[in-house]
């Protein structure tokens, strides 16, 4: 043996080779970059809402015409919000994206307080307060996290 030092460097960076090889062999598998992250956290954030506007409409006790009028008013005030982002120029901004979807919502909110009767109106307006304070609290949290 020439050199015990060349001998001994050709061990060390075998068994780091072997060892960090082994190491990320056992770490989660990624899902992509982080666009598909982003895209992951999107759906995860929908469905979540999905499931939030079901559990108001349960607690609503609606009939089924009146459920029947704000699936359709949704629809609508959705596809039509889509139309003028749609229509807006590449370049607009977030905020005026979120304008039109706030117009929306608000204008969906009014139709649907109008088919309601005074006891689902109260119980409409105050799920609805609630799940607002939720959002303030879940946009805090992600500026302090």
């Amino acid at each position: 043996m020439k050199n015990p030092g060349n001998y001994l460097r050709v061990i060390a960076f075998t068994l780091l080779t072997m060892y960090s090889t082994q190491m990320l062999a056992q770490l989660p598998e990624s899902t992509g970059n982080a666009s598909s992250t982003k895209g992951k956290a999107r759906m995860e954030k929908r469905e979540e809402m999905k499931a939030k506007v079901a559990e108001i409409e349960a607690k609503l006790n609606l009939a089924p015409e009146q459920a029947a009028k704000i699936k359709e008013i949704k629809q609508r005030n959705t596809d039509e919000a889509k139309g003028k982002i749609m229509a807006l120029p590449a370049d607009a901004s977030r905020e005026d994206r979120m304008k039109i979807m706030k117009e929306a919502m608000d204008n969906a909110d009014q139709e649907i307080l109008e088919i309601l009767n005074s006891e689902q109106q109260a119980i409409y307006k105050a799920e609805k307060e609630k799940l607002k304070e939720e959002m303030k609290e879940k946009r805090k949290s992600r500026k302090r996290g």
